[in-house]
């Protein structure tokens, strides 16, 4: 009778795997079309309701979406000298940790800051400077060769468009921006530096708003194999090698932990945000948030909200900080780029008419 139990109970076990894993792949295979940026009624972010329950006043100020091809030409370019790698899977191994490890010597708390400190040219320390190992490495962690530029085109990365950009620089954690403008350092978004911190990891942020949808093919790709998930992240989106680890081990989380939320959403077609004024998550996107985003936020260290980067995800005002990434190509103009006002739907360039985002609303 107990043997019966005991293969009855596996079956059950079997059978709730099997019907979980068709729920993850269909949450996984495809989602409804999001416009490029989202807004929560007429604002770029959820303003909220006062105690009174009237709508706060949207801010006048909002991040900057307008960077030149050059600019995100530069961004792809340039290289940090000592890039955070991701080796383990935080969300499985508690004692996963950054290689190099985020700075634990002084208090990297919520008024951190991820600074860039650029070589002019290449004044870097000298045991850096002569770290073969180091150099015939990040050939392996940066994308090489062919990219896609603003536009969508294939480009070789031997056609410089900002020939006078810095192509070096160290990423350094700071506890406050006071601290990180005293020491030279250009600020590329909040809290402490972590795998994605890299300007070619911002660029993918700047080019593909709905990265929500670019990266679930490549998802889906990693419950297979997780070796083809990481090349889909980096060869299709553009993520270094750290920066696609933490987004597949997210991606990986979530599908576990909400699958059903997520499938319902799914199904129902539902959109990212309700309606105005509470404009709130949907079930997918609140289980991601509750279940993986904070060890995303820690390990990352850049996200788009910390990057001053809207997305197809209307968040909270407060949480979207304001930075101008435009360090990356001195003196480059940005007003051959205009935006469209109506709802900031999309951005364009004046010459040609390109779209500055790569397929934004699809899959990778």
């Amino acid at each position: 009778m107990a043997g019966r139990c005991c293969i009855v109970s596996i079956a059950f076990s079997v059978i709730i795997s099997i019907i979980l894993s068709v729920l993850l792949w269909f949450f996984l295979s495809g989602s409804p079309q999001q416009n490029p940026i989202a807004m929560c009624g007429e604002c770029h972010c959820i303003a909220g309701t006062s105690s009174t329950g009237e709508p706060n006043t949207c801010p006048a100020e909002r991040p900057k979406m307008q960077y030149s091809t050059a600019t995100i030409d530069a961004l792809r370019r340039q290289r940090a000298i000592n890039p955070h790698e991701l080796t383990c899977d935080p969300y499985d191994n508690k004692k996963c940790q950054l290689n190099p490890p985020q700075d634990d010597t002084i208090d990297l708390g919520d008024s951190a800051v991820c600074g860039i400190v650029y070589q002019f040219p290449m004044n870097i320390d000298s045991e850096l400077a002569s770290n073969t190992e180091y150099l015939d490495s990040a050939d392996d962690i940066f994308s090489v060769g062919t990219v896609k530029n603003s536009a969508g085109e294939q480009q070789n990365q031997n056609s410089n468009l900002c020939p006078d950009a810095p192509q070096e620089y160290l990423l350094i954690s700071y506890p406050n921006e006071q601290a990180a403008l005293a020491d030279g350092a250009i600020i590329t978004h909040h809290g402490a530096c972590g795998a994605c911190s890299t300007t070619q990891d911002l660029a993918v942020y700047l080019t593909t708003p709905d990265l929500t949808s670019a990266s679930k093919e490549c998802i889906k790709r990693s419950l297979l194999n997780q070796d083809e998930g990481i090349k889909c992240l980096q060869d299709e989106i553009g993520f270094t090698n750290a920066c696609a680890r933490i987004w597949m081990y997210n991606g990986e989380n979530t599908g576990q932990k909400c699958t059903l939320p997520c499938a319902a959403a799914e199904i129902q077609n539902y959109a990212n945000n309700g309606p105005a004024p509470e404009c709130a998550l949907n079930g997918c996107l609140g289980c991601d948030e509750e279940q993986s985003g904070g060890v995303f936020v820690k390990f990352a260290g850049r996200t788009r909200r910390r990057s001053g980067v809207l997305t197809t995800i209307a968040r909270p005002c407060e949480d979207i900080v304001m930075i101008d990434h435009d360090y990356a190509c001195p003196g480059q103009a940005t007003s051959s780029v205009v935006m469209e006002e109506a709802g900031m739907d999309f951005l364009e360039e004046e010459n040609g008419g390109t779209s500055v985002f790569d397929s934004a609303s699809t899959s990778c």
